[in-house]
């Protein structure tokens, strides 16, 4: 087995390759699952580009993709990749890409049983460049280039671990990741982190333990590029004490560490929190705890229930974090895991239900994450505070999916260094932001082959640094039929309006498509 890390920093899309070459024992050969498919669209829009000045184009697209799967005892992996070709009817319209690209990939791997894993992630995708435009991740138009550029991700990380009997568990892991942008202003990153994380065994049933540590660097791929670098250094003593079979209460002492240029105050200090995690049964879970960081109050909160139709999950956190830290690990609420925990109870074999998530998830059109927050470029740190409520029933017929969303970000590092970003805007544009917004999603089965989903969303993000404020709408209708011969038609229609001031926009559209998979 070999990983190459300069391909990787030459072109992060070499790490999907690197996912499929994890492992090449004979046992991991088997079983491999190619999904070839293919899909053609025509659209019909009166605002192609997303512009007040709108401007009406035909547009069809063409759309190959390409998924590999396979789960093994030594290697799981799963990788989406396609690319949309755009081809115009007036070829002379403005705020228009020709093609667009998206990968997920996503890969564990299994070098030596019970010590050497490696696990790696990669993607590509259109991310929104500032939260005040167009949203190019949950709009449904990928042809107009308003507010949005290629960004893509790479990660990859071999860890040791290794059980020291029922006493303690330990885990050595180091991580390599990139990210790369098509956006001037957004420095192009590699990132070295080194992590260590002892727990207690079996043995300590009743007060648990575990000490973690990690250290990262964050380095410009361009030495010239501003605010390109910075260390991070975080360590933490977790205690659980288990009152009962399903209470316990929970404590966390460490110390944090920032070397980001501030603008006032410390960039690290002393961390402490105290808490609850509470139990009652397989379908309910409430996790709570509230302390302080350097940087002020910290709280968490996570919660989750299933009833026989229904799924419930609340969360909140807040945490210093960043762009980049976001696209690698995004902060979203999970449209498999959650679809996943609803079909719990009617499908209770795990390898069923996963194939059965992801059909649903494809027919109905539902998008990877379901929490419309807007991860917008930035070189800073922030101190984000994130909450976030999603439910879901299922019916003899319908599905319906209801998210809500609030999130604040204050700027914690020094404007300097998105200055390339920014341009003539306000450089105090980002400096405190809020955003507020709420998804509902209904699937109507007419039939085992024909139904109908419905998509509406509102976001309204403000900044309170420099007073600016914009409202995002969207509102999707789409009747989908499965063809023989795994052929799928789909017409749907929207509606979306949004942006601030003269740069206010609305567009109408209709498309069909037909896909073919093979």
């Amino acid at each position: 087995m070999t990983i190459t890390m300069a391909n990787l920093h030459r072109r992060p899309v070499a790490a999907a390759v690197a996912l499929a070459l994890l492992s090449l024992a004979p046992a991991c050969r088997a079983d491999w699952k190619f999904t070839p498919q293919v899909e053609v669209r025509e659209t019909y829009t009166d605002n192609v580009a997303l512009r007040a000045d709108g401007e009406a184009n035909w547009v069809t697209e063409l759309a190959p993709s390409l998924r590999i799967a396979h789960t093994g005892p030594s290697l799981q992996l799963d990788a989406n990749y396609s690319r949309r070709i755009y081809e115009y009817s007036n070829k002379n319209t403005n705020g228009t890409r020709g093609a667009t690209q998206d990968l997920s990939a996503n890969a564990k791997a299994k070098v030596i049983n019970e010590l050497l894993f490696i696990d790696a992630n990669a993607s590509i995708g259109q991310r929104d460049a500032s939260a005040f435009g167009p949203l190019s991740q949950t709009n449904g138009n990928g042809f107009a280039t308003a507010n949005s550029n290629e960004v893509k991700t790479a990660r990859v990380s071999p860890y040791l671990k290794q059980r020291y009997g029922s006493y303690a568990n330990a885990e050595l892991r180091y991580t390599y990741d990139r990210v790369t942008s098509s956006a001037a202003g957004l420095n192009n990153t590699t990132g070295n982190t080194l992590s260590l994380n002892v727990a207690s065994g079996a043995a300590f049933r009743l007060l648990g333990w575990s000490v973690q540590a990690n250290q990262s660097k964050q380095k410009g791929v361009a030495t010239t590029t501003a605010g390109g670098e910075s260390d991070s250094s975080n360590y933490a003593l977790n205690l659980r004490w288990a009152a009962t079979d399903q209470f316990s209460l929970t404590a966390l002492g460490g110390y944090d560490s920032y070397d980001y240029q501030s603008l006032g105050g410390s960039n690290g200090g002393q961390a402490w929190q105290l808490g609850v995690d509470w139990q009652p049964s397989a379908r309910t879970r409430l996790q709570a705890s509230a302390g302080k960081r350097y940087y002020g109050n910290t709280y968490s909160l996570q919660a989750q229930h299933r009833a026989r139709q229904s799924v419930w999950t609340v969360s909140y956190n807040d945490s210093v974090t960043s762009t980049r830290q976001q696209f690698l690990l995004p902060s979203t609420v999970d449209t498999f895991s959650l679809i996943d925990r609803l079909f719990t109870a009617t499908i209770p074999d795990a390898d069923a239900r996963r194939q059965a998530v992801a059909a649903y998830i494809q027919a109905t059109g539902l998008p990877a994450s379901l929490a419309n927050n807007i991860n917008y470029f930035s070189n800073r740190y922030y101190l984000q505070k994130q909450f976030q409520a999603a439910v879901a029933f299922n019916g003899p017929l319908t599905t319906t999916v209801l998210t809500v969303q609030d999130m604040r970000r204050n700027g914690l590092s020094s404007t300097d260094v998105d200055g390339g970003l920014l341009g003539n805007t306000s450089t105090r544009l980002n400096d405190n932001t809020h955003q507020t917004g709420g998804n509902v999603t209904w699937n109507w089965r007419l039939s085992t082959r024909t139904g109908v989903v419905a998509t509406a969303d509102l976001t309204r993000i403000r900044s309170n640094s420099a007073n600016v404020s914009t409202t995002n709408r969207g509102l999707r209708v789409g009747l989908s039929h499965q063809l023989p011969q795994q052929m799928r038609a789909v017409v749907d229609v929207r509606r979306l309006s949004g942006g601030q001031g003269v740069a206010k926009y609305t567009e109408n559209a209709i498309a069909a498509s037909i896909s073919k998979q093979f």
